[in-house]
């Protein structure tokens, strides 16, 4: 993301954008810091914030050892960094408009990690019953374990659907 900041909680990761009370003094964040996102002064949750942290974001990933990641992103985020944990995929490839050969279970290379990923629309327009449905479906349908982690990449409102969907699907899905 070369000197974009990122801000990364137990389930998402997302820009600065979308952190308006965010200050960065860049030369004092050569690596993720935790943070505490406070909202509406009752919730807190962890973060990390830091500059050119692609690598820490996707060893942070790495380290619950998800069986498959489910990347949640919004038109926005997908447009400006749809490549953003393209290191965790593998190099199998496809012909344009199929999908690649994988048995069930195989992402591809030892150490690399299946990432399904679904795009919804930006800001409120995400969060609706029929977005949620969609997104129960699609996790389903990708296979989906306890053992997945999902993965919001985009603004505040994402977050909220994803939140909701993380907490519906399966106990244990992080």
């Amino acid at each position: 993301l070369g000197t974009r900041v990122l801000c990364k909680g137990p389930h998402a990761v997302f820009s600065a954008a979308h952190c308006p009370n965010l200050r960065v003094v860049p030369h004092l964040m050569p690596a993720m810091e935790p943070i505490s996102l406070v909202f509406g002064d009752r919730a807190t949750v962890p973060g990390f914030i830091g500059l050119d942290v692609q690598d820490e974001v996707i060893q942070h990933i790495l380290d619950v050892e998800p069986d498959k990641i489910l990347l949640v992103c919004d038109e926005q985020a997908d447009a400006l960094h749809a490549d953003y944990l393209k290191p965790l995929q593998p190099s199998v490839a496809a012909a344009p408009g199929e999908t690649a050969d994988r048995s069930e279970g195989d992402c591809g290379a030892p150490g690399l990690q299946c990432v399904e990923k679904y795009i919804l629309p930006p800001g409120d327009a995400s969060k609706s019953w029929d977005h949620l449905s969609a997104l129960m479906r699609w996790a389903f349908d990708v296979g989906t374990s306890k053992k997945s982690l999902i993965v919001a990449f985009g603004g505040g409102a994402l977050l909220n659907v994803v939140g909701l969907f993380a907490s519906i699907l399966y106990r244990g899905t992080k």
